[in-house]
């Protein structure tokens, strides 16, 4: 699923509930309802149920599916039969929910469901399943892959599980739902994309259950080697043909589902692109994939096209580009460019081809193009390739496809795959493509940022040949972003401030300080102007993971807002404290306790505002919380809470909260299992790694004096260092967890957080294998600058954070060089605003204020530069760890 697609759906600007879209389209309502009866409104669901009738807490529930088309004709089957029974129920209540639900970036464990009902008993359920296959006899819908179909209903299934009446609070903030087990004890109720019974639970609706599946897994004749991905429209899948032993390429579309806003499903664009495929391998064979096989098993379409071997282009990119390399050089790069323009050239080639044959591709982006092992380019995935005597298909990939400003009043039947080749070149040069819809005149900033590897002037116009032109000077394309911002806020207030003027890239080489101090003061002025103390969702615009979890917290809530604007020096609305108070004691019983999501982030807040009662309270609650045994790590337990106590002490010197500090500090050393206590799958990294622990000690250890914790704090960064793997260009680099090998530079997961917490041992308590390993990480680090977001968490606020101490420490030129390239870098990433500037969070999708994504940790990482002594500090003023080379 898309990060933050559901939340992207309700509003243009910022992420919100799904259900608080102003409009969802045509509503879904039983026809005819009982007297006395209303339906009540559950997120996007609508709920039915007799007075007085309350849910059994857990049993058999009846999920059933329907086709878009049917809905109306199903919910009202569907009503009749749960009224005339007594038993509750509800549905999804408008179009744009059934859309989302059933869409092919949603989630595969809800996908397929339109009405649940909750019977109270087996008996019942039984009954109502029977009525149901009856009554919906004929009608088809999308298998619930969560469920069993009841007998050979193509619409009726069921499941065991919760009805909603218990479940726990998890540490990192969210809550997952418990069942009963066949002996009674509480399991988690684990909603799979497959059908699945807790323990000690047989199913009474089949008469013989199942098999696991065994052996290889044959679709006809056709052996499944490898799945390639799992979407919700379907399957792709590597695969042997066992009469030739040919490798193909299965493509698999679920019926009914996967569907996008227009409304067509999966099987319909399946169908579609055989039917392209065919057309083109007759009239341009090589353009696209050779069409093998097209049939349906079960209920299931299958394209089958030759085997395109090689590697998507985003993953070439990764592997082939020295921009991120430590050991690049001007012959590596200038090697890299001319590759960079063979590609395009043979992109153009395929295009020309395609629509010369009278089609458009239409979603051409990095994941449809594979790079072949010769170095050619072969264009994949024809779902949305349309004639071009046709509109362009209404899909396409954020940052790749004409936004509405560029779209409207378009009559080129060619600008989609014009535009997407733009996209494409711009995406050689660096991960803009979103920033550059928004904010077009911010591409001078971003040729300044990329100066040391100059790219070439025909690259460089074909990747902008969109968003500005070669004689539009930089002020004249910023007098165009303005245009735009202001078009995008035209459903706005039009009674204020024009939209602030970033400096131009002259400007801020002359001044560098001056442009940075600008920058913070118009990123506290946005997160001002966004602010709504009396909005229900949020004081300020957050990432999704608020609705997820809380929205007062320090990563995604007002907390972290409030704080950013506090260290800054920023004065911050009574309102908006007067909300943070609010809403912190309403959620008090029900925030987990850690310091990125609970009650310890929130106290730490309160404690530097001076509301020293409230925060010792909240860390008390955090304190007795059965989460902080459990969990050990700074983002969500032990090490986190500790981490308040100690940050209360420095601020009071009250003795007994570094005695908390210490006693959380105690319990971490006597956890039998630490690994345990950390994130899932061996986590590593800051938030929930070791790294963040070790923070913790060396915390503890300059409180309390004590070497012990140094040297429990070094064991764990060893652990940690065990974890790192090598890049071929010499740097060092970590990954999120034990399942994955990605190399990761971000602060909240990877190889900045590591290296921060080294960096202060480094300097305190010098240690042969971590200073060796520093330079290393480092160096990875400094040319990973290239990011896509501007957050704290996992953009270039985290790293100019890193960065900005670690040049502290070293107090070199090249490190002092390294912060305040960075943070100049961050200019790039704001967008003009009514007053201030404001950043693309999660995902680029919508704009954020919050502290791990948004703005609130872009101001957060300004401070840090602009209050310390790099601007003006002379080199070497103070003992410095050697620098990384």
């Amino acid at each position: 699923m898309l990060e933050g697609f559901g939340e992207a759906l309700a509003d243009r600007e910022y992420y919100l509930p799904l259900p608080s879209v102003a409009d969802p389209g045509p509503r879904f309502a039983p026809g005819e309802v009982p007297p006395g009866l209303r339906g009540a409104a559950q997120g996007i669901w609508t709920a039915w149920g007799s007075p007085g009738t309350g849910l059994a807490e857990q049993g058999w529930k009846i999920h059933v599916s329907a086709r878009l088309d049917r809905a109306q004709h199903v919910l009202d089957t569907v009503a009749g039969i749960c009224f005339s029974e007594g038993v509750p129920f509800k549905h999804l209540s408008a179009r744009l929910f059934f859309l989302f639900l059933h869409h092919k970036h949603a989630a595969r464990a809800q996908a397929g469901k339109f009405c649940a009902v909750y019977p109270p008993d087996t008996a019942t359920a039984r009954r109502l399943l029977e009525r149901l296959r009856e009554a919906l006899d004929g009608e088809e819908g999308p298998y619930v892959l969560t469920d069993r179909r009841f007998r050979d209903s193509r619409t009726v299934h069921y499941r065991y599980g919760s009805f909603g009446a218990r479940s726990r609070l998890r540490a990192d903030g969210t809550r997952e739902g418990l069942v009963r087990d066949g002996s009674g004890r509480e399991v988690v109720d684990l909603r799979l994309p497959a059908f699945h019974l807790p323990a000690g639970i047989a199913d009474p609706f089949v008469e013989q259950e199942e098999k696991p599946h065994e052996g290889p897994i044959l679709i006809r004749d056709y052996e499944v080697t490898r799945a390639v991905r799992l979407s919700n429209a379907g399957g792709a899948y590597q695969a042997r043909d066992r009469r030739t032993g040919r490798t193909v390429f299965l493509k698999e579309a679920r019926a009914h589902n996967g569907l996008v806003f227009d409304g067509t499903d999966a099987q319909q664009r399946l169908r579609h692109e055989y039917r392209v495929l065919c057309e083109l391998h007759a009239a341009a064979p090589g353009v696209g994939p050779e069409p093998l096989d097209h049939f349906t098993e079960w209920e299931h379409d299958f394209l089958v096209t030759e085997y395109v071997a090689g590697q998507p282009l985003v993953g070439w990119l990764s592997r082939t580009s020295p921009l991120a390399r430590a050991d690049r050089t001007a012959e590596s790069v200038g090697a890299y460019y001319a590759m960079c323009r063979h590609l395009l050239g043979a992109l153009d080639a395929s295009l020309g081809r395609l629509h010369a044959v009278g089609y458009r591709f239409g979603d051409l982006s990095l994941g449809n193009v594979v790079v072949t092992p010769s170095g050619g380019v072969r264009l994949v995935d024809f779902e949305a390739a349309s004639a071009l005597s046709t509109a362009p298909s209404g899909m396409g990939t954020p940052g790749f496809t004409p936004p509405p400003c560029l779209r409207r009043n378009d009559t080129d039947p060619l600008s989609q795959d014009r535009y997407g080749m733009s996209a494409v070149a711009l995406a050689f040069l660096a991960p803009f493509n979103e920033m550059a819809e928004h904010a077009p005149a911010n591409l001078a900033l971003l040729r300044r940022d990329l100066a040391d590897m100059a790219p070439p002037p025909d690259l460089w116009q074909r990747a902008t040949a969109f968003h500005v032109t070669e004689d539009r000077t930089a002020g004249r394309a910023q007098d165009q972003a303005q245009n735009r911002a202001q078009d995008r806020a035209q459903d706005q207030d039009q009674d204020q401030d024009a939209p602030v003027r970033l400096p131009s890239p002259a400007e801020l080489d002359t001044d560098p300080r001056g442009c940075l101090t600008r920058l913070a003061d118009d990123v506290a002025a946005g997160l001002l102007e966004t602010a709504d103390a009396d909005r229900p969702e949020w004081a300020f615009p957050p990432s999704p993971e608020a609705f997820r979890t809380n929205n007062v917290c320090l990563a995604y809530g007002t907390a972290g807002v409030v704080h950013a604007l506090h260290r800054a020096g920023v004065a911050v609305p009574e309102e908006i404290l007067e909300r943070l108070r609010r809403d912190t004691l309403a959620l008090r019983d029900a925030l987990p306790p850690g310091l990125l999501v609970g009650s310890a982030g929130v106290a730490r807040v309160l404690a530097g505002l001076g509301r020293l009662d409230e925060a010792v309270d909240l860390l008390r609650d955090a304190d007795g919380h059965p989460l902080t045994a459990s969990c050990g790590t700074l983002a969500d337990g032990r090490a986190g809470v500790g981490l308040a106590w100690s940050a209360l002490h420095g601020l009071t010197g009250e003795s007994s909260h570094l005695e908390r500090a210490a006693a959380a500090g105690e319990g971490l050393l006597r956890t039998p299992d630490l690994t345990a206590a950390l994130g899932e799958h061996d986590a590593r990294g800051l938030l929930h790694g070791r790294s963040g622990v070790a923070l913790f000690f060396h915390r503890l250890a300059r409180d309390t004096g004590e070497a012990r914790w140094l040297e429990a704090g070094r064991l764990l960064l060893h652990q940690e260092l065990d974890r790192t793997f090598p890049l071929d260009d010499g740097a060092l680099s970590i990954s999120d967890d034990a399942r994955l090998t990605r190399a990761m530079p971000y602060l909240a997961t990877g190889a900045a957080g590591v290296a921060a917490v080294l960096t202060r041992y480094v300097a305190d308590a010098p240690d042969e294998r971590c200073a060796a390993a520093l330079p290393r990480l480092v160096a990875g680090i400094r040319v990973s600058c290239a990011t896509k977001e501007a957050g704290l968490y996992r953009g270039l606020a985290g790293l100019t954070w890193f960065l900005t101490e670690h040049a502290g420490l070293t107090g070199t030129d090249a490190a002092r060089g390294d912060a305040l390239r960075a943070a100049t870098g961050l200019l790039k990433y704001a967008v003009p605003y009514r007053r201030g500037v404001r950043f693309l969070g999660t995902g680029s999708l919508r704009f954020t204020a919050d502290l791990s994504s948004g703005g609130a940790g872009v101001l957060l990482a300004l401070h840090r530069l602009l209050a310390g002594p790099l601007l003006t500090e002379p080199p070497h003023a103070r003992p410095r760890i050697p620098a990384a080379t």
